[in-house]
């Protein structure tokens, strides 16, 4: 049969058992190993969040611009060389206009090959297995602030947008001119988390997604039902930290659109008799109509760290048509690390994580790292988004965060893109989020004293 590359777009045979998307050749290059990874240093994370946004920005809105300025440069060559022919030899205009075959363009250019991508949007929810740090939560609640982003890694507070200062220098104390966030209330014990796994899972997702977009999309029922899912929804899900009255379940049924199945866990991987404190379970979305041509696999890793071995729990989305696939882990970092507070220490430590995530072929990873990542590369997780008004009167965009541990005063919950080379995040739904802090608290009764956090990756391959 023939088929169009979606690649190279050059039209060509293949057998019924072959690619339908990809050529031979094509599918041969974008399942060779991606760009050479270099080992990663903490000054090559680094990554100023709202530049790289305004970036992105601009690369999606003037791409079709940039096509249109081409097709006008040609139309503008093609016209200025006949005007001036006129001009100069008037007795050519009678002359019978050249043929076809001697008509050059030389502003035409081949097609640039298409990026294959592979997206994988990704939320980790931590609980409290000490039971005891998030009902400290509950008692005094919790705050947030506005920063401006003033270029770099520099933010102002909004209310003082001239007093700018490096992102880091508003960790450990309160944010400036902060106003609550979550309101001092109740806390959830063991019984009301185990009966309210999906209550949880569910209005995480309500608040980053576009759910009616879901919704409409899941009514429909299109053949490839699992494929747009993921491109609304997460698409796996990490929990953390289990209570030992409230095991964490082998699905997830957050709603009759959406289920999700265990496919592994620190104890059923790495160790039968692991610390609650350190145990997470990895979910994914299921296919309901069974069309998907996506695997998934989870594996564990054990990294020493400062006091304890960590256990790392991986997960692989593999596209077995291509050869490819993206991993993502979900991991909780020794606690010692937030003895880790001068920047020579918390430096080198986060270039160490990254560096054995490298060495592990890992993409990215997110979860509580116990020392603050919001200067790095998929690390940054504001609650919010938005354009308000400073106090130089001017609109500015505006990002809405909070602290992310029981203090109030550092940011424990972030990640890291460690694959830089192939890996970036795009947005969760329309305000342009691409990465999301959202809550701690289920019907305003607090049941974890670490926040949830999605993001949305994407993975490239030319």
């Amino acid at each position: 049969m023939l088929i169009q590359c979606r690649r190279c777009h050059r039209k060509v045979f293949v057998f019924q058992f072959e690619s339908k998307t990809l050529c031979k050749s094509c599918l041969t290059h974008v399942s060779k190993p991606g760009p050479i990874r270099k080992k990663p240093s903490y000054v090559d994370l680094k990554k100023s969040p709202h530049d790289a946004r305004i970036q992105k920005s601009i690369q999606k809105n003037f791409k079709s611009m940039k096509q249109a300025r081409r097709d006008q440069v040609r139309l503008r060559r093609t016209g200025s060389d006949s005007l001036l022919s006129a001009l100069l030899d008037p007795v050519r205009e009678s002359s019978p206009p050249p043929s076809q075959m001697m008509t050059l363009d030389d502003t035409a250019s081949i097609p640039e090959p298409s990026v294959m991508t592979l997206q994988c949007m990704t939320l980790f929810i931590p609980f409290d297995a000490g039971k005891k740090f998030y009902k400290d939560n509950a008692k005094q609640g919790t705050f947030q602030g506005n920063l401006v982003p003033t270029g770099g890694f520099n933010f102002a507070p909004l209310q003082n947008v001239g007093g700018f200062q490096p992102l880091a220098a508003f960790n450990t104390k309160p944010y400036p001119n902060h106003t609550p966030f979550e309101k001092k209330s109740g806390f959830m014990d063991e019984t009301d988390v185990l009966a309210n796994y999906d209550a949880i899972v569910l209005k995480h997702i309500q608040e980053a997604t576009n759910v009616l977009e879901w919704k409409r999309l899941h009514a429909r029922r299109p053949y490839d039902l699992h494929k747009q899912l993921t491109q609304l929804v997460p698409e796996v899900i990490f929990l953390s930290e289990e209570l030992k009255g409230a095991p964490f379940p082998d699905e997830l049924r957050p709603c009759p659109e959406l289920t999700y199945r265990r496919i592994g866990s620190i104890r059923t991987l790495l160790d039968a008799d692991v610390d609650p404190k350190n145990e997470i379970s990895a979910y994914v979305l299921r296919d309901e109509m069974f069309s998907s041509q996506v695997l998934y696999e989870a594996r564990g890793l054990i990294r020493q760290g400062v006091n304890h071995p960590e256990k790392w729990l991986c997960v692989q989305k593999i596209v077995p048509e291509y050869r490819v696939y993206f991993e993502v882990a979900g991991v909780h970092l020794d606690a010692g690390y937030t003895g880790h507070t001068k920047d020579d220490k918390k430096h080198k430590a986060l270039e160490e994580v990254a560096r054995f995530a490298h060495d592990n072929n890992v993409d990215v990873l997110l979860g509580d790292l116990n020392m603050d990542s919001f200067e790095l590369g998929g690390g940054f997780f504001p609650n919010r988004f938005s354009f308000q008004e400073g106090s130089d009167g001017n609109i500015h965009a505006t990002y809405t965060v909070s602290h992310s541990n029981t203090n109030a005063k550092n940011n424990y919950m972030g990640g890291i893109i460690v694959n830089q080379e192939q890996v970036d995040t795009e947005s969760i739904n329309l305000l342009g989020e691409d990465t999301r802090s959202l809550s701690r608290t289920l019907n305003d009764n607090f049941y974890s004293d670490h926040p949830a956090i999605m993001a949305n990756y994407v993975k490239s391959f030319r």
